[in-house]
């Protein structure tokens, strides 16, 4: 990690993770002090489609 990179974020490490809740791919890292999962969508429009089924029914994410 950079000086400056090390400053803005103190001593924490990407152990953060952005993961797609439909194909777990890696969207990003994120400074964390521990594991962290969090999940978003990714740009594959797969992807996508399903997120559109999903709320065209209503139904809650995976």
């Amino acid at each position: 990690m950079g000086a400056e990179r090390a400053e803005v974020y103190g001593s924490r490490e990407n152990y953060g993770l952005v993961l797609c809740r439909y194909c777990n791919e890696i969207i990003d890292t994120l400074p964390t002090n521990g594991v962290k999962k969090l999940y978003s969508l990714c740009d594959s429009d797969r992807c996508r489609t399903m997120h559109a089924r999903q709320n065209a029914r209503g139904e809650e994410p995976a």
